[in-house]
C-alpha cells in the first residue's frame, strides 16, 4: 500500500509540473517505434484469486508510410492498407476531405495470463471455482486512425495449458517472495492451441478543432464496438472511454480487444501530458475458454456467466519519450456461482527505441 500511495504522489508532482511548464517537443521523427511492459496483478490489492497476473511485451511500430526505408514496415503498411482499407473508402465512409490521411500503427506483442481459484491451500479439483489455467499467446494489432474514427484488426496464437509456464512462473514467484505456494497446479486445463481474431471500431466524440490550446486541462470521450471470435473467447462488446487532463489528445492511444492489455499507447505526442482516465466496457459472452475447459479434453470447468462488465480508472503521465501509467480495475462476476470479485491492479511503462 505504502508503494501504491508513493506511486500516486509522483503522479501527483508530476501533474503539477506540468501544468506549470509543459515541455514541447519537435514532432517525432520516423524512429524505430516504441517498447511498452505490461503489468497486471491483484497483490497490490492483497489478493491472489481469479485473474491474478497478466504481462506483456509490446512493440509499437512508428507510424506507417508507405514510402519507408525498411521493408518490414512497408510490408505491415500494405497489410493495414488491406485489411482497414485504404483513405480514399474509409475517408468517404467518415465524409473526410478525400486529402485526409490516416496514422496506421502495427503493434507485436508476447503475453501470459495466470488464473486460479480462491483456495491456493486445496490440492483437489474445486468443483465450484474457476479452474486454474495459464495462458501463452503472441499477437498481432493493427490500426488506423482518423482522428474522428479509430479501427483495430487483430489476430493472436498462442496455448493455455502447461506449455504457457504459467504454473512454474506463479510457483516461483510465490517461493521467491514467501507466499502462499499454490497446491492445485496438477488440475490445470491441458495444453490447447488457441487462435483469436478481434475487430473494435472507436467514435472520437471529442471536437478536435478545440486541440489548438495545448496547454489547456480538456475532456475527451471515445466510444466504439468490438467483437472476438477464437476458441478462447467469442465476444461482443462496447466501450464507454472518459479522459480529463493536460495536453490531452485521444488520437494518442488506441483501444483494442485483444484477450489482454486493451490499452495501447502511441508514443507520437509533441508535448508532455498527463490525464485521468475512465473507462466502462460491456460484454456479451458467448464462449469462455478459461472457464468452461477444454474443448476436447476432459477437464475442471465452471459455467461461464453471458454478461460482463469491467470498469478501469486510472492517470497517465506521457512525453514523447516514455510513458507511464498506472490503474484500478473492477469487474463483475465471471461465472454462475462465483463468490468473490476479483479486482487488480495494472501498470504500464513505455519508450522510444
Amino acid at each position: 500500500m505504502k508503494k501504491l500511495l508513493f506511486f500516486i504522489w509522483l503522479l501527483v508532482m508530476n501533474f503539477s509540473f506540468s501544468v506549470s511548464q509543459p515541455a514541447e517537443y519537435p514532432a517525432p521523427g520516423g524512429g524505430r517505434g516504441s517498447f511498452i511492459f505490461n503489468l497486471e496483478n491483484d497483490v497490490w490489492l492483497q489478493r491472489d484469486d481469479g485473474y491474478t497476473n497478466g504481462i506483456g511485451f509490446t512493440w509499437v511500430s512508428p507510424p506507417l508510410r508507405e514510402k519507408q526505408k525498411s521493408g518490414l514496415l512497408r510490408f505491415l503498411y500494405r497489410l493495414n492498407i488491406n485489411l482497414l482499407g485504404d483513405d480514399n473508402q474509409v475517408n468517404k465512409n467518415s465524409r473526410l476531405s478525400a486529402s485526409h490521411q490516416s496514422e496506421r500503427w502495427v503493434a507485436i506483442s508476447l503475453t501470459q495470463g495466470t488464473f486460479t481459484p480462491a483456495d491456493l491451500f486445496e490440492s483437489q479439483v474445486i468443483r465450484d471455482d474457476r479452474p486454474y489455467a495459464g495462458l501463452l499467446y503472441g499477437s498481432l494489432s493493427l490500426i488506423r486512425n482518423t482522428g474522428q474514427q479509430q479501427d483495430s484488426f487483430g489476430a493472436a496464437v498462442g496455448v493455455i495449458g502447461p506449455a504457457s509456464l504459467a504454473d512454474a512462473a506463479q510457483k516461483w514467484l510465490h517461493r521467491t517472495y514467501g507466499w502462499v505456494e499454490p497446491q492445485g497446479w496438477a488440475n490445470q486445463l491441458k495444453n490447447e492451441p488457441i487462435f483469436e481474431l478481434w475487430f473494435g471500431r472507436l467514435w472520437n466524440l471529442t471536437d478536435l478543432s478545440e486541440e489548438g490550446d495545448h496547454s489547456s486541462c480538456r475532456p475527451a470521450v471515445k466510444m466504439g464496438l468490438s467483437g472476438q471470435v477464437g476458441n478462447l473467447t467469442t465476444a461482443i462488446g462496447t466501450v464507454l472511454d472518459l479522459k480529463f487532463g493536460l495536453n490531452l489528445k485521444p488520437q494518442n492511444e488506441a483501444f483494442v480487444p485483444s484477450p489482454l492489455f486493451n490499452q495501447l499507447n502511441l508514443l507520437n505526442t509533441t508535448r508532455t501530458s498527463i490525464y485521468a482516465f475512465c473507462r466502462l466496457e460491456g460484454k456479451l459472452i458467448f464462449h469462455n475458454l478459461l472457464l468452461e475447459g477444454n474443448t476436447f479434453q476432459s477437464s475442471p470447468e465452471v459455467e461461464a456467466r453471458a454478461l460482463y462488465g469491467q470498469l478501469t480508472s486510472g492517470m497517465v503521465y506521457q512525453s514523447q519519450q516514455a510513458v507511464l501509467g498506472f490503474y484500478a480495475v473492477l469487474r463483475t462476476k465471471e461465472f454462475k456461482g462465483q463468490r468473490y470479485f476479483d479486482p487488480y491492479c495494472g501498470l504500464i511503462i513505455g519508450f522510444n527505441l
